[in-house]
């Protein structure tokens, strides 16, 4: 079981948003310090039930297809819980879609699933720790002109 974070925005597409409303996965609503502990709060919770998070811990996508630094949310629920990362490298998918286009290409996606970061500890060491850890397993199985 999981539940994906995605950015508030995409419950307006027509079809997709209401069918990931009704499946429960969690809208990112960062219009303001409320909303924002609202949407970490929906989070943990689904972590606390035993269900999975997937999440993109740059944010959004990139307009050149190279990573950018990951944002630290996640990774301090996990620390909190000390729930282990997965780290899973997407190679291909700025090709199918970059930023700037809204049309699909049909092309090539590589998913590689990493093996688990667990915690080693709690606190911000801990946290920067699996975060470099979490960046350079992704960045590994990534073509040499997506690396930054």
């Amino acid at each position: 079981n999981f539940k994906w974070m995605m950015k508030k925005s995409l419950r307006t597409i027509p079809f997709v948003g209401k069918a990931c409303q009704s499946a429960g996965h969690i809208f990112v609503d960062k219009s303001g310090p409320k909303k924002i502990q609202e949407t970490i709060e929906q989070a943990r919770h689904t972590l606390i039930d035993g269900t999975s998070l997937v999440v993109f811990p740059e944010g959004s996508r990139t307009y050149t297809g190279k990573m950018r630094p990951f944002k630290k949310g996640a990774f301090q629920l996990a620390d909190e819980l000390q729930l282990p990362i997965v780290p899973l490298t997407i190679d291909g998918s700025f090709e199918i879609l970059p930023r700037t286009s809204k049309f699909i290409k049909r092309r090539r996606m590589t998913l590689t699933m990493h093996d688990p970061i667990y915690p080693q500890g709690q606190g911000p060491e801990d946290i920067k720790e699996t975060m470099e850890k979490a960046y350079e397993a992704i960045q590994s199985r990534l073509p040499e002109k997506y690396k930054d």
